[in-house]
């Protein structure tokens, strides 16, 4: 809740003392801990961008990893391209892959994770293509809404339909009504499900790591 009364300079020094800590804890794993094993990474918001640092930084340590799950962080074509290494996912089973999403309502045409103008990576978590095909809220396996030590206090299958914003990259949910939706985080507008993103879609992700695990061992 702090983010959002701190400036844009106090924040990079605060993103910049998270993230060290970040890649020592993964240097650490990697060269101690791991023993060659698959892993998968996955972050939220903050942690999103860390996870993006890491595939920057570490790119001889992901032959390993199966997926990299990123919530709430935009992840750019022109990214994609510096870091080769940074590879968007394009179905429900392919490995060493970047899942991106982030989600808001259908007249949404500006956040803080993708501002006007911007696109970013995408890919639909109910039926996982990155095209704009509706995605049923059939295809809905359950929202899950968390307290703050990560416990579910309510589970709603078939919560919502989705279809991705193919001019922006965005997942878009005609289901969701905006105003059940505020926050008191003033940099999200009106609209923007930032604070949702791990929670509208928690048992198809949830399911998408057993999924891609097994892949990657097949």
């Amino acid at each position: 809740a702090s983010f959002s009364s701190i400036d844009a300079g106090k924040y990079e020094e605060v993103k910049i003392a998270a993230y060290d800590d970040i890649s020592a804890a993964f240097d650490y794993y990697m060269h101690h801990i791991n023993n060659g094993r698959p892993f998968v990474i996955a972050g939220f918001s903050q942690g999103a961008d860390m996870c993006i640092s890491l595939l920057k930084e570490y790119p001889k340590s992901l032959n390993k990893m199966i997926a990299c799950y990123i919530y709430g962080r935009s992840v750019t074509e022109e990214e994609t391209k510096k870091y080769p290494q940074i590879v968007p996912a394009t179905g429900e089973s392919d490995t060493g892959v970047v899942i991106c999403f982030n989600s808001e309502a259908v007249d949404v045409s500006d956040t803080f994770t993708v501002p006007a103008g911007a696109k970013s990576i995408c890919i639909n978590p109910l039926n996982w293509k990155t095209d704009e095909t509706m995605a049923d809220k059939s295809l809905n396996n359950g929202a899950c809404f968390l307290d703050y030590e990560g416990k579910i206090t309510s589970e709603i299958p078939e919560f919502a339909g989705a279809y991705i914003d193919t001019s922006r990259g965005t997942l878009k949910l005609p289901d969701v009504n905006a105003d059940d939706y505020e926050t008191k985080l003033t940099f999200l507008k009106h609209g923007e499900y930032h604070l949702y993103e791990y929670q509208f879609f928690y048992r198809n992700l949830q399911e998408n790591v057993k999924t891609r695990v097994h892949s990657y061992w097949e």
